[in-house]
């Protein structure tokens, strides 16, 4: 009868929630009263339900690796209590971090800032979700205080594109993340195609154009144009004025 009891009070879980990683402050966060060299200690994980009915976390693990989950492992979290539908669940280490549901004082320092292979198992020791970030966190800024947001609960953890960094110093612990929905677009650098057009070649008749249009050559070409009218106009006058035939000719020799 127990354990019939049991299985009817997990069912809802399993079948309609959804437990993911929604956010991780990998380089700890700024908390009052705590001096800022002593900021990398307030590290965080948190969970994030999105479901429609509460999931029991008892005995659930988030693991972390330097590498691969076949290599050595780094620390594990064993979790305990439950998160309520379309709530959050966070995981801190230190009671100073507001909201958080486990104190677990031994997390501190424990997140690598080069980046960590994160697993979240549940009770039977099946992979809900894990981000390969043991190359390099997805998103997150250690001098900022920037955590690593997901935008999508949807879509995979494993997905790089689905995580960035919070626009908030110390991140959204249990709200939603700035990032919420929003997708991740590419940028053009402006450095680039400053290059870019530094580098392409132009056609030979553009730079004859470019100076032609020049208001300084314009104007020096208007002078030019005006003394050579002048010089013809005084010769046409001087060739009318002088005396014609052979015996102006012959003067003219004289």
């Amino acid at each position: 009868m127990i354990f019939l009891f049991a299985v009817l009070l997990l069912l809802p879980s399993v079948a309609f929630g959804q437990i993911i990683i929604n956010e991780i402050a990998w380089m700890g966060v700024p908390v009052e009263g705590v001096d800022a060299k002593q900021e990398w200690r307030y590290e965080w994980i948190e969970l994030y339900n999105a479901g429609e009915q509460t999931v029991f976390v008892q005995g659930w693990r988030i693991e972390l690796y330097s590498g691969p989950p076949a290599g050595g492992l780094d620390f594990t979290i064993v979790l305990y209590g439950s998160v309520p539908a379309n709530g959050y669940f966070l995981v801190g280490a230190s009671d100073k971090i507001p909201g958080v549901n486990i104190n677990y004082a031994t997390l501190a320092g424990k997140f690598k800032n080069p980046g960590q292979h994160v697993v979240l198992k549940d009770a039977s020791g099946t992979v809900v979700e894990e981000i390969d970030a043991g190359s390099g966190w997805y998103g997150g800024d250690n001098d900022l205080k920037l955590t690593m947001e997901r935008r999508f609960p949807d879509r995979p953890a494993a997905d790089e594109e689905n995580w960035g960094s919070s626009k908030n110093t110390g991140g959204t612990p249990k709200a939603q993340n700035s990032l919420f929905g929003k997708e991740k677009f590419v940028t053009l650098n402006q450095n680039s195609l400053a290059v870019m057009d530094e580098t392409k070649k132009e056609p030979v008749w553009a730079s004859f154009f470019q100076a032609v249009g020049d208001p300084v050559f314009i104007r020096a070409f208007l002078v030019a144009l005006l003394f050579a009218a002048v010089i013809l106009v005084l010769r046409q006058y001087l060739m009318r004025s002088l005396p014609r035939g052979e015996d102006s000719f012959d003067v003219r020799q004289d």
